[in-house]
């Protein structure tokens, strides 16, 4: 059962019985239960999390089928109205409303249970406040100024401050929340699918790493990094085994995935990105823009040297490795279907049978860290130590490493960074938030509007798309349209008032 409440009228969120009935914090099965259905309540969020966070980088296109819709034509066109079904919030405030809940009643069945110890109840609370601060973590990113609410719905009666918080509050609270969690929070789980699907300091630590990235605090970035190589250095998979990564998923290399299998919610993935394998009607949502797909790599960043391969890069790069090599026609020019979600294993015809489409969803894992660690040693003009960096992945993916100096300086290094992020991070939710993040700095504006304007899967000009991004306020989103109406605190950002 579920209890409708609200506050001011915003935010209309679900809460279930057992959050807001005080009986129901008796013991620590009471407590645990919860505790899983705050990771549960993920999985209505990855819709919104991945629009948010993915959409709008320059590797996506329109599928065929009825799953694209026009909320998300706006978002690859680079035109977004408040009325885009896209922009809404509702689900993961939910979950923070879950969250916040947990984090005040979960301590009363310390009271009631004395097989339940202070510091199981302190691990979980950890967890919790690790998922705050992701919730709260990308709805900052995607638009910036946003609601700061930490305390429970549990009365009609209660008084909120429904006013937008400013993106350094945001990010003060979530550091706050990561801090705490971080002291808290298990080292690790002995079961696997716990052990990659919950809450550990090193899923703290990447996330952690990933906000000091966002506020320009590189040491700081770097130090989580430092504390994340400790452990996970050495664990990349080697070459041949990359598929591993995804099928079946929970690598040695994995650090935070939202776990799917036979049980449960079913992963997204198969009916966002899959084509060749499905009977159903509807189609899939994404597919891969194959012009740049193939600038990118052949002219850029690996050259074609091997007649079996697209480039270089005999990893991703060739047939049904991260795509089926296949062209597709979806009405504005040639697209390809993404299968690295999508199969058993690499290099053949093998997509994932009706039973078995159960793909994990990728939130951090170490070549993602490399990465942003690579990005800070670049901006604090160390660049060697960032190609060492890039050149760990490359080896790891059979690509030839870059030599000294190779990766040039400022937005030069910077903008092949972004390119190397794509073809290992690709369509894994956050390449929009990374391209956003570089920039917002002084001199590096011209990189995003340069990768959204350049081939534009929709068909729109270069002139067009890039007239639209010159205002930053174009890269975070509106508030949605109802949103507006019912909060009397939230008025809409000025560059979206007449949209």
């Amino acid at each position: 059962m579920l209890l409708t409440v609200s506050c001011d009228s915003i935010l209309e969120v679900d809460v279930p019985d057992n959050l807001v009935h005080h009986e129901f914090w008796q013991n620590r099965d009471q407590v645990y239960s919860s505790l899983i259905g705050l990771y549960t309540s993920l999985h209505n969020n990855l819709d919104s999390y991945h629009a948010w966070g993915d959409l709008r980088s320059s590797f996506y296109a329109p599928g065929i089928g009825d799953a694209f819709t026009g909320a998300h034509a706006q978002f690859l066109s680079h035109d977004i109205y408040q009325n885009n079904d896209l922009l809404s919030w509702k689900f993961v405030y939910r979950s923070i409303t879950w969250i916040n809940s947990f984090i005040k009643n979960a301590p009363t069945a310390l009271e009631h249970d004395n097989t339940f110890s202070a510091a199981e109840l302190q691990s979980m609370v950890g967890e919790a406040r690790a998922l705050r601060a992701l919730n709260y973590f990308y709805l900052v990113r995607a638009f910036r100024e946003v609601p700061v609410i930490d305390e429970p719905y549990e009365s009609d009666n209660q008084q909120f401050d429904t006013s937008p918080s400013s993106e350094e509050e945001v990010l003060d609270f979530i550091e706050a929340d990561l801090q705490q969690a971080l002291g808290d929070a298990p080292a690790s789980f002995d079961n696997v699918a716990n052990r990659y699907g919950r809450v550990t300091k090193n899923m703290v630590r990447a996330l952690w790493a990933d906000v000091k990235l966002w506020r320009n605090d590189y040491q700081g970035c770097i130090d989580l990094c430092d504390q994340l190589e400790a452990q996970y250095a050495g664990s990349l998979v080697s070459p041949l085994a990359w598929y591993t990564i995804f099928n079946p998923g929970n690598s040695a290399e994995s650090i935070f995935e939202f776990q799917y299998g036979q049980l449960g919610p079913a992963s997204p993935l198969y009916n966002w990105f899959a084509i060749f394998s499905r009977a159903n009607s509807d189609g899939e949502r994404y597919l891969a823009n194959a012009t740049n797909v193939s600038i990118n790599a052949q002219e850029i960043l690996y050259p074609p040297v091997l007649p079996d391969y697209a480039t270089s890069d005999t990893i991703r790069l060739s047939s049904f490795a991260m795509f089926n090599p296949i062209g597709i026609s979806n009405g504005y020019g040639v697209a390809l279907e993404v299968y690295k979600f999508l199969g058993t294993a690499p290099y053949q015809v093998s997509y994932r049978p009706a039973n078995a489409r159960n793909t994990n969803y990728i939130f951090y894992r170490y070549r993602e860290v490399l990465f942003m660690k690579a990005e800070a040693y670049a901006m604090l003009n160390r660049y060697a130590e960032a190609e060492q960096l890039i050149n760990i992945i490359r080896e790891h993916c059979d690509i030839p490493p870059l030599a000294q100096g190779e990766g040039g300086e400022g937005t030069e290094f910077i903008s092949r960074l972004l390119m190397e992020r794509e073809y290992e991070l690709g369509f894994e939710g956050k390449e929009w938030f990374a391209a956003v993040r570089i920039a917002r700095r002084p001199g590096y504006e011209g990189i995003l509007q340069e990768k959204a304007a350049i081939n534009n899967s929709m068909g729109r000009s270069y002139q067009v798309i890039r007239a639209r991004l010159l205002d930053q306020e174009s890269w975070f989103l509106p508030y949605h349209l109802t949103e507006v109406e019912n909060n009397p605190q939230l008025d809409q950002k000025p560059y979206y008032r007449n949209k």
